[in-house]
């Protein structure tokens, strides 16, 4: 059977599916090159050709399902983190409990994926959090006394106590209980789906 070459993206995200699938199977530590070229059916040598490490190759992977941060302004922070959050969410049904755990782990122990972890996947969004959360304070939107730095951390640490702590796949409901229920009455923020009395 004839190869077909990883600058085509279709074997790209086979050769990523593939990636993915051994890590939450066998962990980060005993992932290997050699078993990722074996699974994927491709040449040890063209893998290190376009990744130097297992680290690149792992993140390269994980980045197919990064949330793209929706662009502009939707008129205020509680929406501007319900449109992130559902971005971010709607990645996670190609994700699972054990290889959230895998990148966690080898994060521990690998510093070169922990760093790449960080550039790669979590600052994008980080980003995009913060940027929302600058709107807010140039428009009075958050309260004396909040905690902005922990605002930015919160909606991510309620999805992953989801995944990790309850095993469960996380949603748009949670996002909407998490914005509507914790979010908007911690800011004070008026709901429009609610007519006020």
């Amino acid at each position: 059977m004839r190869k077909v070459p990883l600058s085509r993206p279709e074997r790209r995200a086979e050769l990523f599916d593939t990636v993915l699938e051994v890590l939450a199977e066998v962990g980060y530590e005993r992932l290997t090159m050699d078993l990722v070229a074996r699974r994927a059916r491709a040449g040890k040598a063209t893998l290190y050709q376009r990744w130097p490490s297992k680290a690149h190759l792992v993140v390269a992977a994980m980045e197919r399902y990064r949330p793209e941060a929706p662009d502009g302004d939707a008129g205020s922070f509680v929406e501007d983190i319900r449109q992130l959050l559902t971005a971010y969410v709607a990645g996670w049904s190609g994700l699972d409990r054990g290889l959230l755990i895998a990148i966690l782990e080898g994060s521990r122990t690998d510093p070169e994926l922990a760093r790449l972890r960080r550039e790669r996947l979590a600052t994008p969004v980080r980003r995009s959090i913060e940027s929302s959360l600058d709107r807010a304070m140039r428009r009075g939107e958050i309260p004396d006394g909040v905690d902005a730095g922990l605002l930015v951390d919160l909606p991510f640490a309620i999805i992953l106590s989801h995944v990790l702590v309850k095993d469960e796949t996380p949603g748009q409901e949670l996002v909407d209980r998490f914005v509507d229920g914790i979010l908007r009455p911690l800011l004070d923020a008026p709901n429009p789906r609610v007519p006020r009395r």
